[in-house]
């Protein structure tokens, strides 16, 4: 994975006869399931009112830089992080846990463009950072807990053009990320009911609204 982030960003920042750039920055929501997290919040602190579905939503932050490499194919940089939570509170205090994902991912994308707009088709993958912050009912403090994990993306965006560099710009997702367990110095998050580590292996489907500056 290092070695292909050193070769893409050669390949994105180098000196080419063909030199074009595009600067994304998009905010949107995914639709994310991760089974084995959510069987956790349901079994130990989700009454039956507030049970969480198979798929939740989480708030998505983006920013990319493409370098078109030639008339149809661009490569890209993204740096992404989502951010999902979920709280409740009890007769002893309120549940609360925050999910934090930072997603940078090298992206490669097939391109066709005519006058006043651009579609792109493509995927990539990236190193995946993830900390969650929980507090127990009656708990004054918080815990965190983090793993490092891989993320596989498939995308399609479109571009239109609202001013002379700028476009308005819509981004549609497939993602899969493996995190696995999450730890801390002292232990694993673990759910008693089935009494195994939680893991946060996720699928999410998103679409993001955003400005592209070409230049």
């Amino acid at each position: 994975m290092k070695k292909l982030l050193i070769v893409s960003f050669l390949l994105l920042f180098g000196s080419t006869s063909f030199s074009q750039y595009s600067i994304r920055a998009g905010l949107g929501v995914e639709f994310k399931n991760i089974s084995s997290f959510y069987d956790y919040i349901n079994q130990n602190f989700a009454p039956s009112n507030s049970q969480l579905k198979n798929f939740n939503s989480a708030v998505n932050f983006s920013v990319e830089i493409d370098k078109s490499i030639s008339d149809n194919f661009d490569l890209g940089v993204e740096m992404a992080y989502d951010l999902l939570s979920y709280n409740y509170q009890f007769n002893l205090g309120q549940y609360d846990v925050t999910v934090k994902n930072f997603m940078p991912s090298i992206l490669a994308y097939y391109v066709f463009s005519g006058k006043g707009y651009q579609f792109k088709f493509g995927g990539g993958a990236g190193l995946r950072f993830i900390n969650i912050v929980e507090q127990l009912p009656g708990t004054p403090t918080t815990t965190s807990y983090s793993s490092t994990g891989i993320g596989f993306i498939l995308r399609g965006l479109g571009n239109t053009k609202i001013s002379e560099n700028f476009y308005a710009n819509i981004t549609a997702d497939l993602r899969y990320d493996v995190n696995g367990d999450v730890s801390n110095s002292s232990r694993n998050l673990f759910n008693p009911g089935m009494n195994e580590n939680v893991k946060f292996n996720s699928f999410s489907a998103g679409i993001t609204l955003g400005i592209t500056y070409l230049f």
